[in-house]
């Protein structure tokens, strides 16, 4: 409530879907730990730590690059997080896409074309993708467009960085005051230490 700059009230009555919990309160998942092992071979990852070790950025494009994939236990491969073990939850949002080899980036970041033909190189002389999953094509509409899609999974990310440390914001402002503090005491300790060694020197 304080972040979002509304009255605790409000809070209360809006955005509290339970009057068993209080604010602060831990927010628990149903699935136990054990549960998720033995689900998906590996208990699965809190994205709110993903967030933070990674960074926000790379939580925003694995949850946008899922594609279809029939070798894999789920059907669906993550560009970003090859042969990924988790499913891809936001299907119904997203709807399911494939993959196709696309271009490929020169030294210089542009694309590299055929000097003869003109044309996008995809593949190399042995007929390998140079680069498999260069573009995507949706085969099955989710419940949102692509526009608001990424709407949706970048305000997800949003809220998953800031729930994985809701202190951050006053942590950074009481950072600028500590780093004052220390400046301002170098200079009195500086000079202290200049009074202490003057007859030394």
């Amino acid at each position: 409530a304080d972040d979002l700059g509304i009255p605790v009230e409000m809070f209360e009555n809006n955005l509290k879907f339970s009057s068993g919990h209080l604010i602060g309160d831990l927010m628990a998942t149903a699935m136990s730990e054990a549960d998720g092992k033995q689900f998906f071979g590996a208990a699965p990852p809190d994205l709110t730590l993903v967030a933070r070790s990674r960074n926000p950025q790379w939580l925003y494009t694995y949850l946008r690059n899922f594609y279809e994939d029939d070798s894999r236990p789920y059907g669906v491969n993550n560009r970003v997080f090859p042969d990924v073990g988790m499913p891809h939850v936001l299907e119904s949002l997203q709807g399911l896409q494939t993959c196709a080899p696309g271009p490929v980036k020169d030294d210089n970041g542009g694309i590299l074309r055929d000097k003869l033909t003109g044309e996008d190189v995809l593949f190399d002389a042995q007929g390998n993708a140079l680069n498999p999953c260069g573009s995507y094509t949706l085969v099955q509409e989710g419940q949102l467009t692509p526009a608001e899609f990424d709407k949706a999974v970048y305000d997800l990310v949003n809220f998953l960085e800031y729930i994985g440390e809701p202190m951050q914001a006053e942590r950074k402002h009481l950072g600028v005051y500590v780093l004052l503090f220390i400046a301002l005491f170098f200079v009195f300790a500086f000079l202290l230490n200049r009074e202490y060694w003057k007859d030394v020197h």
